[in-house]
């Protein structure tokens, strides 16, 4: 071997040297970074996570590589449906992968939302989640998400939490459980601390989506604001949770708080807050006049139980209201009493919503 031979071969050897040390660098600075950034971030309960309008379930295959279920996907369903059923979440964007027409992480996760339990109309389906960076960016520019919960095993959180960050989205993450055994949990270490250091370099260089697209507006759910003129009872809208200008039913819960039992019964009125401030009762169907202007409705003399143990619900149907309501805002209005019998007196217990 050539002198020169021997100090090419010495050159390659040290650059190779250096490039793995550089590598061995970047990589513990990207999980330094990511750990950091996430570590206050990051709840193992879903009862400790605070409220946010809407969570990202990050997709997986719902199928493992022997064709059984993915764990990974079955546990961030359940999580996913656990956050919603907790009242911590009203919408789940559910972004995956759907290159081809064979393979549809979103559908499947939606599938599976439903099937535990959580509304279709919830559900929103992102088909250009690609990778993490993707649904990420997406949530923000196309769903208009400022804030986030994330829903992924605990590494993916850690990273998808970075990318939030780094993308001006204030945004927490709950963790779905982890089975897999030690070598399955190296091999996934490997992985994740290579998809750090892409991370950062996409972020270094600016990488963009492979699809942005037309932004789509994610609904507020209908604010309420219970109150009664006797303490104790409560009503609030189960559904439906946006109400339109034309409403065929409305579904209440009434909930008593005090240790004895109240009665109300199939009464009820919607008002509207006019414009001097002042809550009126709606115009009625003109058909159910007569000729002097008296109105034609009546409610059945029933009483319902309205137990310490649990809610009532009850189903009103303004059939007799005119329809197509303006925007603004509206209450109902139900009247129960609580004891000594016979009864002197009536309160009330009001529900605050908005028409959109």
């Amino acid at each position: 071997m050539t002198i020169k031979s021997k100090i090419l071969i010495k050159r390659i050897s040290l650059s190779l040297c250096a490039f793995m040390l550089l590598a061995i660098a970047f990589t513990i600075y990207a999980n330094l970074k990511v750990e950091n950034a996430g570590k206050s971030r990051i709840y193992s309960s879903v009862d400790s996570i605070p409220h946010n309008k809407v969570a990202l379930l990050l997709g997986t295959n719902p199928l493992n590589r022997w064709g059984g279920p993915n764990s990974y996907f079955t546990n961030r369903i359940n999580t996913a449906a656990e956050l919603y059923h907790a009242g911590k979440v009203d919408f789940i964007i559910a972004s995956g992968d759907n290159h081809t027409k064979e393979y549809d992480e979103p559908s499947a996760m939606k599938d599976s939302l439903i099937a535990h339990g959580v509304p279709e109309n919830r559900i929103i389906l992102d088909f250009a989640g690609f990778r993490t960076l993707d649904s990420v960016v997406r949530a923000k520019e196309v769903f208009g998400c400022d804030s986030l919960t994330i829903i992924s095993q605990a590494d993916h959180d850690a990273r998808a939490l970075y990318l939030a960050e780094a993308n001006g989205i204030e945004a927490v993450a709950v963790v779905a459980p982890l089975r897999a055994g030690r070598w399955v949990r190296t091999r996934l270490a490997v992985r994740e601390w290579l998809a750090r250091n892409k991370m950062m370099l996409d972020i270094m260089f600016g990488k963009k989506p492979h699809f942005l697209g037309e932004k789509i507006d994610i609904p507020d759910i209908m604010p309420q604001r219970s109150y009664s003129t006797a303490s104790g009872m409560s009503m609030r809208i189960v559904q439906p949770d946006i109400i339109e200008s034309s409403v065929d039913s409305i579904v209440v819960e009434l909930t008593n708080s005090r240790l004895e039992d109240a009665t109300t019964g199939e009464w009820f009125e919607i008002e509207s807050l006019c414009e001097d401030s002042v809550w009126r009762e709606l115009p009625f169907n003109r058909k159910y006049e007569d000729t002097d202007g008296a109105v034609y409705v009546y409610f059945n003399d029933l009483g319902y139980l309205v137990s310490t143990d649990h809610p009532l619900i009850m189903t009103i149907k303004p059939w007799f209201y005119e329809t197509h309501w303006k925007h603004g805002k509206y209450r109902i209005a139900k009247k129960f009493h609580y004891p000594p019998v016979p009864i002197t007196k009536s309160d009330t217990v009001y529900v605050e919503f908005e028409v959109r």
